[in-house]
């Protein structure tokens, strides 16, 4: 099974936290415009795959930069 498997289908500003991101980090992203969020009420989300897709995206752009930033 892959690892990306066992995340949520959907992952809140808590489960990026959890997943080292600090809390000012995530509400960067989250407020970012290439961040792929979903909104439903009040709360944001991203799914577990755009999210991927974006991180690995970054990675991506790092390997042609030496060096990982991410704009948030």
């Amino acid at each position: 099974m892959n690892n990306n498997e066992n995340l949520k289908f959907m992952l809140s500003a808590a489960d990026l936290q959890a997943m080292g991101f600090s809390r000012s980090m995530v509400y960067k992203m989250m407020s970012s415009k290439e961040f792929p969020v979903v909104t439903i009420g009040k709360r944001k989300y991203i799914q577990r795959d755009k999210f991927l897709a974006w991180l690995d995206s970054k990675e991506q752009t790092a390997e042609n930069t030496q060096e990982v930033k991410v704009d948030v």
